[in-house]
C-alpha cells in the first residue's frame, strides 16, 4: 500500500478517503492516479498482486472478475475510471457542498 498525497494539499482536509485498487502497466489506473493528484486529492493505492489487496476487494466486492482501477470514494465504489469519470466528478462534487 502506498499514500498519494498532493505536496500542496494537506491529506484528508475536505476530501473523502479515496482508495484505488491498481495494476502495473494500467493505462487507467494512471489516469486514475492523475485526476486525483490534479485536483489536490489524497489517495492510498494497492496493488491487486498483493494478497492483501485481494482480501480486502473479495471482502468489499465479492468473487468475480473486475477492472482496474477500482475506486473507493468514501461509500462509493467504482469498477474502471474512464467509464465513470463523470459519476465520480458528481460524487466529489457533492461531498464538497
Amino acid at each position: 500500500m502506498s499514500v498519494q498525497t498532493p505536496a500542496d494539499s494537506p491529506p484528508d482536509k475536505g476530501h473523502p478517503k479515496v482508495i484505488l485498487y491498481t495494476k502495473s502497466q494500467c493505462p487507467d489506473c494512471f489516469n486514475a492516479k492523475r485526476f486525483f493528484n490534479n485536483r489536490n486529492i489524497p489517495f492510498e493505492t494497492r496493488d491487486i498482486s498483493d494478497p492483501q489487496a485481494v482480501e480486502e476487494l473479495l471482502a468489499l466486492l465479492g468473487p468475480g472478475q473486475y477492472a482496474t482501477p477500482i475506486i473507493v470514494l468514501g461509500e462509493h465504489v467504482f469498477v474502471g475510471f474512464e467509464v465513470n469519470r463523470r459519476h465520480i466528478t458528481n460524487v466529489l462534487e457533492q461531498m464538497a457542498r
